[in-house]
């Protein structure tokens, strides 16, 4: 089960079916992401946006308005500087501390504008989100009812011509640093890898590897990274990792797989850090990643990266 706002345009509205379309996206499975006019090579990548229920809540040092950077990223993208993706992936961490239902009102209103531009928005779960606030929130939005049960891990496949992206779900408790993909998803994903071998797949979660492979109960990192390594590491289809939670702009190889470390959109432990959103443009043979530092004069603002696939 996923966790994606479908686009909205004004068809949709007149013929009254938002509702079933957007329960559909909402609880399939596999996720093709055709829109109508853009690209599917191009995607916007967000992280960390932390938005609270308050629209005027601030704090970090130096202090920051959430939903500020937030809008300030959104005429970003709507200005097509970089050119229009053709959908958002938000990796984790999507509201403030606690993942109360409040939180999530004021999150899916602040990415409703995406959607009403024709983009629809897969949320992956960091470890301040909540489950079931979530998919409440979601469900009220468009008028559903809450869904009866919860998965233990909200995963899913997004399909699109050049790539397979493979949304994790490495929430382990909420407002708990640690993450953890566990046994069940790191199966289910192996399963989905072997039997989509005809494409690319890109991997998407909110926490880090500990790339020390010296994993302890008090690293905030991926508690089951030795687990995840050993299954993505042979299945040569497996090019990039994404994921957050550190709030740092940073790229490695592991094994020849590309580590995505995105940046936060809100607060940062480190002052040199940007506060960014990542666009990625799909090659036949890698990608190129652009950053957009909410800073212009930040000194890694529009950054290109050219990544090759292994």
């Amino acid at each position: 089960m996923p966790i994606t706002l479908p686009p909205i345009n004004r068809r949709r509205f007149i013929t009254g079916t938002l509702g079933g379309i957007a329960a559909t996206l909402l609880f399939h499975p596999i996720l093709n992401a055709e829109t109508e006019t853009q690209s599917q090579d191009v995607w916007a990548f967000l992280s960390d946006t932390h938005i609270p229920a308050d629209r005027n809540k601030t704090g970090g040092n130096p202090s920051i308005n959430p939903v500020e950077h937030l809008a300030q990223i959104r005429t970003d993208i709507f200005s097509g500087q970089t050119g229009k993706p053709c959908g958002l992936i938000v990796s984790g961490d999507c509201v403030y501390l606690h993942g109360l239902p409040n939180d999530y009102k004021t999150l899916l209103e602040e990415f409703l504008p995406f959607r009403k531009k024709g983009l629809p928005v897969h949320f992956v779960m960091g470890n301040h989100d909540n489950r079931q606030a979530f998919l409440n929130a979601v469900a009220q939005s468009i008028g559903e009812k809450s869904p009866q049960t919860i998965p233990a891990r909200l995963h899913s496949i997004v399909e699109t011509p050049k790539v397979n992206f493979f949304l994790l779900d490495s929430l382990d408790k909420t407002n708990h640093t640690p993450g953890l993909f566990g046994k069940e998803q790191i199966q289910w994903l192996t399963d989905e890898l072997d039997s989509h071998r005809d494409k690319p797949a890109i991997l998407v979660g909110h926490h880090n590897p500990d790339y020390s492979r010296n994993i302890v109960k008090a690293s905030g990192a991926l508690q089951d990274t030795t687990e995840f390594f050993e299954q993505i590491r042979e299945r040569k289809q497996v090019k990039a990792y994404f994921y957050g939670h550190t709030h740092t702009w940073k790229t490695l190889r592991i094994n020849g797989i590309h580590m995505i470390n995105i940046p936060a959109t809100a607060w940062r432990f480190d002052q040199n850090q940007p506060f960014a959103w990542v666009l990625l443009t799909l090659k036949d043979n890698g990608m190129s990643l652009t950053l957009r530092s909410i800073d212009p004069e930040h000194p890694k603002h529009n950054e290109i990266l050219h990544l090759a696939w292994r």
